[in-house]
């Protein structure tokens, strides 16, 4: 893919949440805009969101982390559950309206020097430090060459690596994929043999836990 193909799929995800921003928080239930048929869809739909996150949480309440990188950090909702359990948290995001709501939610953690927010492209970003783990939760969906941003992480990270990545096949994916394509969002699912594919080509193989959530595959990468 080359690169001004890229740059033209990365302007769509961004445009797609930056209009989003407000529905798409509303989803994890501590805003008043989610109507009785929303719920009702989160429960049947998005039960595989709730899950990934319990299992991040589970793991980054480790004494060991300390610092979490959370790419693709949307809304701040991963980021304000890891400020809570006590972590310096970082959050990355391309689109500017989700980042607004993030610093909204949790600015106490911000004048403490605990949080900050990058608005930028993680390929593209540099980091002087690295963290003690990396959160992508809902990140992959988006992106059509995983091992680049794999090889990217070893550099940036230096314990564990949280990964989410949506499952190919079925009903509720065909239907998602069409949803996304009217609104013209690139969205890539994934079979559990792609992701076996993709950790080995990398060297992760022994490495990686894959955990099958329902609809998404959750993956855990321990690098120390």
């Amino acid at each position: 893919m080359n690169t001004s193909a890229k740059e033209s799929e990365l302007q769509d995800v961004k445009s797609f949440f930056d209009g989003y921003a407000t529905d798409f928080d509303s989803i994890y239930g501590h805003t008043a805009n989610r109507g009785i048929m929303d719920k009702i869809s989160d429960k049947l739909f998005r039960q595989s969101m709730y899950l990934r996150y319990q299992e991040c949480l589970k793991n980054t309440a480790q004494s060991q982390i300390g610092s979490v990188l959370d790419i693709g950090c949307g809304s701040g909702h991963y980021c304000d559950a890891f400020l809570n359990q006590g972590k310096n948290v970082t959050g990355l995001d391309i689109a500017d309206g989700m980042l607004k709501i993030a610093k909204q939610k949790t600015g106490k953690y911000i004048q403490e020097g605990k949080a900050q927010y990058i608005l930028a492209d993680y390929l593209s970003h540099s980091f002087s430090t690295k963290f003690d783990a990396a959160c992508l939760m809902g990140f992959f969906d988006y992106i059509r060459e995983p091992e680049q941003i794999f090889l990217k992480l070893e550099k940036d990270v230096s314990k564990e690596i949280y990964m989410s990545f949506p499952k190919k096949g079925g009903f509720l994916a065909w239907q998602r994929k069409i949803r996304y394509n009217i609104r013209n969002c690139p969205l890539y699912l994934f079979t559990k043999e792609d992701l076996k594919v993709m950790l080995k080509n990398v060297k992760w193989g022994d490495k990686a836990e894959i955990i099958d959530l329902g609809r998404d595959y959750f993956v855990k990468v321990k690098l120390g």
